[in-house]
């Protein structure tokens, strides 16, 4: 397994400060167009990438059952297609489709501890997303890619429970304009499938 870095949704969730900090660090992470381009540090030209890419990350958020049997974690997976431009990069259409849970108090002041709520986000639409392939001698294949998404316009998004109104339209706001990253080992061409899962980060990536 491969270490990799991830911008989760709970860090960004604890930065707005929609979680308590008695809710953990947890890391769940969280087009059409995903752009991958070569960084100045590229990988070799001897080095030959498939011309498409089949990619889904599914999320492998940890689960945290609270007191009255209310849940945070969720799901969320993104898929598509990557597709090799003449120019050497790729594009292609991702699509996002998430169950977000929240279980607890939110708010970063002692009248907090009066609103505890239970709360459920689901979301759907495509992401926009750009990447840098780069070498990477340390990893399974030699080189690999760093994918940073963020939701476009038309993404549709709802939020039901017992929140207050202004802590359910800021956990929408959230969903619809932070910007998420992974990377992950980009398979060479004339290999098969490949599935990694990060390594101390919420995702598992399958490619093909």
């Amino acid at each position: 397994m491969h270490r990799r870095t991830i911008l989760p949704l709970a860090t960004a969730l604890a930065l707005a400060g929609l979680i308590p900090r008695s809710a953990g660090a947890q890391r769940p992470g969280y087009g059409p167009t995903i752009a991958l381009t070569l960084a100045d540090s590229a990988m070799p030209v001897r080095v030959a990438l498939k011309s498409a890419y089949r990619v889904r990350l599914t999320s492998t958020w940890p689960q945290q059952v609270m007191a009255g049997g209310c849940r945070n974690g969720g799901h969320e997976t993104i898929e598509g297609t990557l597709t090799r431009t003449a120019s050497g990069g790729y594009v292609g259409t991702f699509a996002r489709r998430t169950e977000l849970r929240f279980c607890g108090a939110h708010g970063g002041h002692e009248a907090a501890a009066a609103a505890n709520c239970e709360l459920v986000l689901t979301g759907q639409g495509d992401v926009g997303a750009t990447g840098v392939v780069r070498r990477d001698p340390t990893g399974p294949t030699g080189h690999e890619v760093r994918l940073v998404w963020t939701p476009v316009e038309g993404h549709r998004v709802a939020v039901g429970g017992a929140c207050a109104p202004a802590f359910k339209e800021a956990m929408k706001r959230m969903y619809l304009t932070t910007p998420h990253a992974a990377e992950f080992a980009l398979p060479s061409a004339g290999t098969g499938p490949r599935t990694e899962r990060l390594e101390n980060y919420a995702w598992t990536v399958e490619l093909e």
